[in-house]
């Protein structure tokens, strides 16, 4: 007979209903270690059908709890027999021989039931004998819908259950099912008539994994002390005795460990058959299970936790030599992180450094960073100084803390204790210490000479060594061209730039070091932005997300570059919304701590914000602080020019076109841009003939936001000097060139008046833009809307048309006129179709002229 109930522990509606769909066929396998209530789920199950008169897939239920003694095939049978004229399915009345029962009694007997029956086999790993399960099997595979099982185990029996698998005629339940859901554990509670708070009941059910035997225990134990006690009571005694001792010391000693391979257990058991021991408790259901598809095992953390209890109350000495062999056994696998943590847990703090040295560089730049730090913080702070290779983590340290100014003293501390000793390990901590050097005092002081002098060195250093003397080759040298080729393209060596910073790429994505490729990418961008290549930019900017995209690594400093580059694109393409956004996270991503060169490209961003919205005083004020921090220790030429470039164009947008002919007149090997703004000034300094041969120069060059520029103001010259055909096409010129990269900055920048005149006009005479006002960018600066042609409406302007009207002399967008009244843009263009049609007009430029006529604007 099933067992009787304890209050409280009937099983889940969501487990009945799936025991309810399980005796619809021919065996529910109910499988999982002591504790996960196999036998009270299937007790459960049984009394609601009883309770139910019988109702559902089968008339009764006949339990066998089974023992070690009905391995004997006749006691088995007979038991099995006595269980279903209990359950009322063999009639009192028939007779059974006294001895000598067998299956084929239970086979006569099954064609007299009138209704199918559930026979539930309890403790089912009791079973060895193989004439039993023989039996039992084939009675499972002759299924004829009269019998129908549930077997519940430990662990799964040698019945040949595949042929169950394959036909769908095998239900199985196991732990996953069995445990309890945060939810459930709430409810288990408020039966009870207990409440707990949410955070403690959430840990509780976490630490549990849901094993329902240690959720009661725990949360019937205030003292949380004392409920680990009874916990690890319950698992050893439910566990252990049940094992020989070699496997009870392969579980003591293995214990240490998160989680367990068969050649790691080897290492610390120094037996040969560590995977099939583990094999052999995960089907035993043990506490044991698979972590993934590979070899990998790992123990129930209750479990684990009382074996280590066990361990260091039984061995207290013997946990460090464990760990140092758990440690050497990773490290050996390449698995820097899990070896530099045992070797912390064993406090061998010399073994820590020297993992760090060997392997543990590339981790402190990897999306396993946090947890590389956190180790460290563990070495005591006396210890720090005790060789060069513990100094190296002091400088660590020093940098995930932000504490870059302590940098160098620590680093020099570190290289001086490497000159005075005699360490076999002194290439790699040599080398190290380069590669340390280099990516973080010299990149965050944005001394670019010096970075790409110690990318030469380093790399050449690193092309005369083995992995045998510096186990991380590949990263060091992935991360020096990165670093070489951010300071190739701040000193402004653009061609060579490239070059190292592909390389780089390349590099980074077959040595796994993926924060160098983000890097590497994002550089990439601010190079192609440079050379005025838009998509480019934008395409190596995508490059990086869809590598920090795979890591979650969205707002770590390698994506600084990225977000930059991605600001100056949209600015260049006039949509300071999206500038602003990459502007924030790039602020985000670069943290409170900046390398120098990028905090002051990303104050140049925002200058050119400033610029944009007609803030040239205060674009002024901050380029002034801007330059200030680019000087020294700041070494970065092509920001520097950046800089000055941004303060000429500044000053030319205030009248003052001396600036930039004092800075560029007469020097050789201008950037295009620089060019541009020498024009500029040219023609506000009234010397038009020489801007002229600047711009043709320009114009056929490679740059193509500069040859827009070129030719926006080829145009206006001609227009000023009644040329209209040369001004036209020009303009025309422009922007064939602006239309694929989405260039519109420039049409606002140089007399945005004027070009709003020009491009109005081109309007009229071509159809560029295509029947309703398509996509491009004329239409885009002259705000064309298709428009319904028609006489004028009657009626004045209302308030709303009013402030529309206020931005149609300007060349914003409809989408930027809704942004800055703060209404959708489908609203603004619903206001301009109507103001069209009150003014009977069919464009923009002709609302404008009426209504300056009516005296609105």
């Amino acid at each position: 007979m099933p067992p009787r109930l304890p209050a409280g522990m009937i099983r889940r509606s969501r487990l009945i209903a799936a025991m309810d769909a399980g005796v619809r066929r021919a065996a529910t396998l109910i499988c999982a270690g002591p504790g996960w209530g196999k036998t009270t789920l299937a007790a459960s199950w049984a009394a609601e059908r009883a309770g139910a008169g019988g109702g559902g897939p089968g008339r009764g239920v006949a339990w066998l709890t089974l023992d070690a003694q009905h391995n004997e095939p006749s006691r088995f049978w007979s038991d099995l027999v006595q269980a279903l004229r209990a359950a009322g399915a063999v009639p009192f009345d028939r007779e059974y021989p006294a001895a000598g029962f067998s299956e084929d009694v239970l086979r006569e007997a099954v064609p007299a039931l009138a209704t199918p029956i559930v026979v539930v086999l309890d403790d089912l790993q009791a079973i060895t004998d193989p004439r039993v399960l023989g039996a039992l099997t084939g009675m499972l595979r002759r299924h004829s819908g009269r019998l129908r099982f549930v077997l519940v185990t430990r662990r799964e029996p040698d019945l040949a259950l595949h042929r169950l698998r394959i036909t769908g005629d095998l239900t199985e339940i196991g732990a996953a099912d069995l445990g309890f859901q945060l939810d459930e554990a709430t409810s288990l509670l408020q039966a009870r008539g207990r409440s707990l708070d949410p955070l403690a009941l959430a840990e509780s059910v976490r630490r549990t994994e849901g094993w329902p035997a240690g959720l009661r225990l725990i949360l019937d134990t205030p003292d949380p002390a004392v409920a680990d006690e009874i916990v690890e009571e319950y698992l050893i005694r439910e566990v252990l005795p049940g094992l020989d001792d070699r496997v009870r010391e392969f579980l003591l000693r293995t214990s240490i460990l998160s989680r367990v391979c068969g050649n790691l257990a080897d290492a610390l058991t120094g037996d040969r058959d560590g995977h099939h021991t583990l094999q052999d408790l995960a089907r035993r259901n043990l506490f044991v299970e698979r972590s993934g598809t590979g070899p990998w095992f790992r123990y129930h953390p209750l479990f684990r936790a009382a074996l280590r209890r066990r361990l260091t109350r039984r061995r207290p000495g013997e946990q460090v030599p464990l760990h140092r062999a758990a440690a050497g056994w990773h490290e050996r696998n390449g698995d820097a992180l899990t070896a530099i943590t045992h070797a912390a847990e064993a406090g061998d703090w010399e073994l820590v450094a020297r993992y760090v040295i060997r392997r543990g560089l590339p981790l402190f730049t990897s999306e396993d960073r946090p947890q590389l730090v956190e180790v460290l913080r563990r070495i005591p702070a006396e210890r720090m100084n005790g060789s060069a290779a513990l100094a190296l983590c002091g400088a660590l340290l020093l940098y995930a803390h932000g504490d870059h100014a302590a940098m160098p003293r620590s680093l020099a501390a570190a290289e001086a204790r490497l000159a005075d000793s005699v360490d076999p390990a002194g290439i790699e901590v040599g080398a190290a210490l380069a590669v340390l050097r280099a990516n973080t005092v010299v990149r965050w002081r944005g001394d670019m000479y010096q970075a790409v002098e110690a990318g030469t060195a380093v790399l050449h250093d690193l092309s005369r060594r083995t992995f045998d003397e510096v186990p991380v080759l590949a990263q060091y040298r992935a991360m020096m061209l990165n670093c070489k080729g951010a300071g190739l393209l701040w000193t402004g060596r653009l061609d060579h730039a490239d070059r190292y910073l592909w390389a780089a790429t390349s590099a980074a994505r077959t040595a796994h070091v993926p924060l160098f490729e983000i890097n590497s990418w994002g550089l990439l961008a601010q190079l192609a932005f440079v050379q005025g290549a838009l998509r480019e930019s934008e395409a190596h900017a995508d490059a990086a997300e869809r590598v920090a995209r795979r890591l979650d690594a969205q707002h770590r400093m390698a994506m600084g570059p990225a977000y930059l580059a991605r600001a100056l694109v949209e600015s260049e393409r006039g949509r300071d919304a999206g500038a602003e956004e990459q502007l924030r996270a790039a602020l985000h991503a670069m943290g409170e701590r900046p390398e120098a060169v990028l905090s002051v490209l990303a104050g140049l961003v925002r200058v050119r914000l400033l610029i944009d919205r007609g803030e040239t005083a205060a674009a002024g004020a901050l380029l002034s602080r801007l330059s200030t921090e680019a000087g020294p220790p700041v070494a970065a030429p092509l920001l520097s020019r950046l800089l000055a470039l941004a303060d000429a164009d500044v000053r030319l947008l205030l009248g003052d076109p001396g600036v930039a002919l004092a800075r560029y007149r007469g020097r050789a090997g201008l950037l295009p841009a620089e060019q541009l703004c020498l024009a500029r000034a040219h023609q506000a300094g009234g010397n038009p003939a020489v801007a002229d041969v600047l711009l043709r120069r320009i114009r056929d060059g490679s740059d193509r936001v500069t040859a827009v520029g070129a030719w926006i103001l080829t145009a206006l010259a001609a227009d000023a000097r009644g040329r209209s055909s040369v001004a036209g096409e020009a303009l025309a010129q422009a922007l064939a060139i602006a239309e694929p990269e989405r260039i519109r900055r420039p049409f606002r920048t140089y007399d945005a008046q004027r070009v709003l005149v020009l491009a109005g006009r081109r309007q009229w005479l071509t159809d560029l833009h295509g029947p309703s006002g398509g996509g491009g960018v004329l239409a885009e600066i002259t705000g064309e809307l298709p428009v319904i042609s028609g006489a004028p409406a009657a009626g004045p302007l209302s308030e709303r048309e009013r402030d529309v009207l206020q931005y149609l002399p300007t060349v914003l967008t409809a989408a930027e006129i809704a942004e800055n009244l703060g209404i959708s843009v489908n609203t603004v263009k619903a206001h301009m179709r109507s103001i069209y049609r009150k003014y009977g007009v069919g464009r923009r430029r002709e609302a404008v002229i009426a209504a300056r006529q009516a005296g609105l604007i």
